[in-house]
């Protein structure tokens, strides 16, 4: 878990990285083709392989029909001539044919595989708030959204290219191969006092050229997972940093933060650019090596077979035949070097979603820690709470409840100095924070809601945002609009499909009336909010309570804040206060308006 970076320096073998990498690259690979939909999956990869072969019988046919159109053009042949140009029609109706279907089956093939995959790693990432916790340990992987949205699609695309590519290769080197060897030659050739058949020894210099050229673009180009890699990860900072400016423009308004985000942004560009610099310093070598390597052998044929044609022991066309066939088998053989890049830049996509899945299958593991969540049929609380310790990721104490209830219609504020853990037990009561051990129970049946300090606005129109999580098609406009009117938007009441970017300029204070409002309409049986009133005045924040017991009265409530008007809007108050050492302790407060039961202690220091 964690990322490739990480995950690379924990590899310290090449070749055990190497065998990491294939393994993981299978394991992803292989999931769609034994899923549920395996048999369209294998039925479309079937047909492209087909294709594919079919592809290089049309090259094959091509091999033949050039040498005998260069045989009657040595012959001077014009009978024959005129034959293999009508013959031509027949390979070019089948190349045509032949990349029609490659480029419908190979483009249906990845969008299904891409979309099964995706839909693979969302389900376990939205489920259960595993989106939240795997962003809570010391080692979750960078832009979860990148893993999701482009690793995929560059898994999928480049597992096509290279898997296809690869057994093309195969499948042309035995073709063009047998078409070398079945080409006649009139005299063997003498190598250190060996003879050797001409075609033989193209076949054997094209496999030593290649092995050769694959040794040393692998010298040069090994690091390139490792800098693919870090490009990724610099790539998905930089729009990061860009959206997140993109989603809070107001607040960088205000403060004139502009010069503060250029710099930011100047600096996540910078590193981008000096690994950008890097890569360029590899990948220009191998491009100069690859070039190389293609070029230097163009006359290497020619050269073998060019005493066989002046001696008019080889017709024209098996000369240009064993030429053509040998370049075939030398580009064949060369797939490594061709596809380096590409194989590395795989890997480092294989590595990122490798630790992708492995932070997921983590957070999936650790739901709640040893808090352990359940159900009951009381029926007095709503809520309850026992010997409930939330814990820091690093294992440290905030907050113990010794023992807490909430029962139906109750309202309850919890008050604390900032940063004393009330949004962490908030949290834990609602089951998202997976690091301590306790007791949380919730009445069998019940629906629990709650609303963040911040007000969150799903993508979608503002009839989206009313009814989320729910869909808006499962509430009328009559009731969306009483329920915008009821918490203070009623000129918002005609903007329902209005998309949510064009209403970006809702303030803070607005952003949390629509939360109460989706409150409302959802009619939850427990109710947390966090700083939910935050943002309006004591006159707001009064209407809005006094809403929630009015249209909400067997809700139960359990409210985060610091006013002390908020006192007088709930029935009871329970205060989180600082106690010595680790332990959780019950205590009284005396205040003025009615005493304080003090449920819960958080640990000094």
């Amino acid at each position: 878990m964690g990322d490739p970076a990480q995950a690379a320096g924990r590899e310290t073998s090449p070749r055990r990285r190497l065998i990491v990498l294939a393994r993981a690259g299978w394991r992803i690979g292989v999931l769609w083709f034994r899923s549920e939909e395996c048999w369209q999956a294998r039925a479309l990869l079937a047909g492209l392989v087909a294709l594919n072969l079919a592809g290089v019988g049309v090259a094959v046919a091509s091999s033949y029909w050039n040498a005998a159109l260069f045989n009657a053009l040595g012959a001077k042949d014009w009978d024959a001539f005129v034959f293999q140009l009508f013959a031509y029609s027949g390979i070019a109706a089948a190349s045509i044919v032949h990349a029609f279907g490659d480029i419908t089956l190979n483009k249906w093939l990845t969008i299904r595989w891409r979309r099964w995959l995706t839909g693979r790693y969302l389900a376990p990432w939205l489920a259960d708030g595993v989106h939240y916790r795997v962003q809570l340990f010391g080692d979750a992987p960078d832009n979860p959204d990148q893993r999701i949205a482009e690793d995929v699609s560059l898994y999928v695309k480049h597992a096509i290219s290279i898997g296809l590519g690869l057994l093309t290769t195969l499948v042309a080197l035995a073709s063009f191969g047998t078409i070398l060897a079945t080409i006649p030659a009139a005299a063997p050739i003498e190598l250190m006092g060996i003879a050797i058949a001409m075609p033989l020894l193209l076949v054997m210099s094209s496999f030593l050229y290649a092995g050769i050229g694959t040794w040393l673009m692998h010298l040069l180009g090994r690091s390139l997972i490792g800098l693919d890699a870090t490009q990724q990860k610099a790539e998905a900072d930089f729009r990061f940093s860009l959206a997140r400016l993109r989603e809070n423009t107001e607040e960088v308004a205000f403060i004139r933060g502009e010069p503060a985000e250029r710099a930011e942004l100047d600096q996540r560009f910078s590193l981008l650019m000096t690994n950008w610099y890097a890569l360029l310093s590899r990948q220009r070598w191998l491009r100069v090596f690859e070039t190389a390597f293609v070029n230097i052998v163009v006359v290497f044929p020619y050269l073998l077979a060019a005493p066989l044609y002046f001696s008019g022991a080889m017709p024209l066309g098996g000369l240009t035949q064993i030429s053509g066939a040998f370049f075939r088998i030398r580009h064949e053989l060369s797939f490594l070097i061709r596809n380096y890049a590409a194989l590395a830049y795989w890997g480092s996509v294989i590595e990122r979603l490798s630790a992708f899945e492995e932070a997921l299958a983590a957070a999936q593991a650790h739901p709640a820690g040893r808090i352990a969540h359940v159900a009951h049929d009381d029926p007095g609380p709503a809520l309850a709470a026992s010997d409930l310790v939330v814990r820091l990721p690093d294992g440290a104490p905030i907050a113990a409840v010794a023992g807490f209830t909430l029962t139906p219609g109750e309202r309850v504020l919890l008050i604390g100095s900032s940063g004393i853990g009330k949004t962490s037990l908030l949290r834990a009561l609602a089951g998202i924070w997976p690091f301590g051990e306790g007791r949380v129970s919730v009445k069998r049946g019940a629906r629990l809601m709650a609303l963040p300090q911040r007000g969150y606005l799903p993508l979608g129109t503002l009839r989206d945002a009313l009814a989320y999580p729910g869909l808006a098609g499962s509430m009328s406009d009559d009731v969306l609009r009483d329920a915008l009117a009821a918490v203070g938007l009623p000129m918002l009441a005609d903007r329902l499909d209005d998309d949510i970017v064009s209403t970006a300029g809702l303030s803070g204070g607005e952003r949390q009336r629509i939360a109460f409002a989706r409150a409302l309409l959802h009619r939850p049986d427990i109710l947390l909010l966090d700083e939910a009133v935050s943002a309006l005045d004591e006159t707001s924040e009064a209407a809005l309570h006094r809403l929630l017991a009015t249209r909400l009265p067997d809700t139960a409530v359990l409210s985060a804040g610091h006013r002390a008007s908020l006192a007088a809007l709930h029935n009871r108050t329970v205060r989180l206060a600082t106690a010595e050492g680790d332990g959780s302790r019950l205590a009284d407060h005396a205040v003025t308006h009615r005493p304080i039961e003090n449920v819960h202690t958080a640990v000094a220091g």
